[in-house]
């Protein structure tokens, strides 16, 4: 008869430390009651946590948000020539995929 609960996938990550260090390590796990594992997983996902928060979230200030919210409201004017251009160039570049690595081409007359 199949089971109604699937098996957690589960993947193992190995480092090599010091024996020093390895032993810092079990004493800082022995003191919050974890094993070497936990302590391990639970320090690596405050540190990613606070690294991605830190890449994904723009902090603005109340004035800065203001000003941004109303440069977007309102832009300056209407995008010139040379940034019309700069946009044909990004986008030929790309290939209309944004996540796609290119090199911008040197233009002769910026030589």
């Amino acid at each position: 008869m199949a089971s109604d609960t699937t098996a957690l996938e589960r993947d193992r990550i190995s480092m090599r430390v010091s024996k020093e260090l390895r032993e810092r390590l079990e004493e800082a796990a022995s003191y919050t009651g974890a094993t070497l594992n936990q302590f391990f997983v639970q320090a690596a996902l405050k540190e990613a946590d606070q690294v991605l928060e830190r890449e994904r979230v723009l902090q603005l200030s109340a004035r800065d948000a203001k000003w941004l919210l109303d440069l977007l409201d309102r832009p300056p004017q209407p995008p010139n020539a040379k940034l019309r251009e700069a946009l044909a160039d990004y986008h030929e570049a790309t290939r209309g995929d944004p996540s796609r690595p290119f090199d911008w081409p040197a233009r002769p007359d910026e030589l």
